[in-house]
C-alpha cells in the first residue's frame, strides 16, 4: 500500500536498521567516486557507470509497466518508505513524485565532508541511478529539490515523456 502521508520512522528499530545499513552504502559510495576522481575518471564518466547500474535494475529489479502507478508500487515500498521518511504527494498516469525527508547518503557522505559543492554534485550524479531506471521506461526524471543541495528534502518527479505534436 503506498502511503501518502509523511511519517518519522525515528523510533523504529527496523526503520534504524535499515538506515544504519543505507548509511553504509552511501560510506561506499563515498569512497568508490573518491577513488575513482583520484585515479583520472571525471564525473561524467563516474555518471555514466551509475546510470548503467540504473538501467539494469529498470530491466530487472522493478515491474515492466506502463502504468506509472504500477510502477510506483515496487518502487515507493515499505523498506524505502521507512529508511527515507518517503512519501507520495502527488500521483497520477502521467506523474509520481516521491518526496524524501531523511537521506542516509548524504549523512554518510558529511561524515567525510563538509564540502557542499562536492556533496551536491555526488548527490546529483548518485541519482543517475533513478535517472537510468526511467531510461528503461522511457520515462523522464526531474530532482525539483535535494537534501544535497540543502534544500531540506528531495522531491523527485519521475514521469512520462510529453508527446511532441506535429
Amino acid at each position: 500500500m503506498i502511503k501518502n502521508q509523511a511519517e518519522n520512522f525515528n523510533d523504529d528499530r527496523e526503520a534504524l536498521e535499515l538506515r544504519a545499513a543505507s548509511v553504509n552504502r552511501g560510506k561506499w559510495v563515498y569512497q568508490v567516486v573518491r577513488h575513482a576522481l583520484d585515479a583520472g575518471m571525471s564525473w561524467d564518466e563516474i555518471r555514466e557507470a551509475i546510470h548503467r547500474a540504473g538501467a539494469y535494475k529498470g530491466y530487472h529489479e522493478f515491474p515492466r509497466t506502463t502504468d506509472l502507478k504500477e510502477f510506483a508500487r515496487g518502487f515507493a515500498t515499505q523498506d524505502l518508505t521507512k529508511v527515507n521518511d518517503g512519501r507520495i504527494p502527488v500521483l497520477t498516469d502521467e506523474e509520481f513524485i516521491w518526496e524524501v525527508h531523511y537521506c542516509p547518503m548524504v549523512e554518510a557522505w558529511m561524515s567525510y565532508t563538509d564540502d557542499e559543492e562536492f556533496i551536491s554534485k555526488l548527490c546529483d550524479v548518485c541519482m543517475e541511478i533513478d535517472r537510468g531506471t526511467m531510461s528503461t521506461y522511457g520515462w523522464e526524471l526531474d530532482l525539483k529539490e535535494t537534501i544535497g543541495r540543502g534544500d531540506g528534502r528531495c522531491m523527485i518527479c519521475m514521469k512520462k515523456k510529453q508527446e511532441k505534436a506535429n
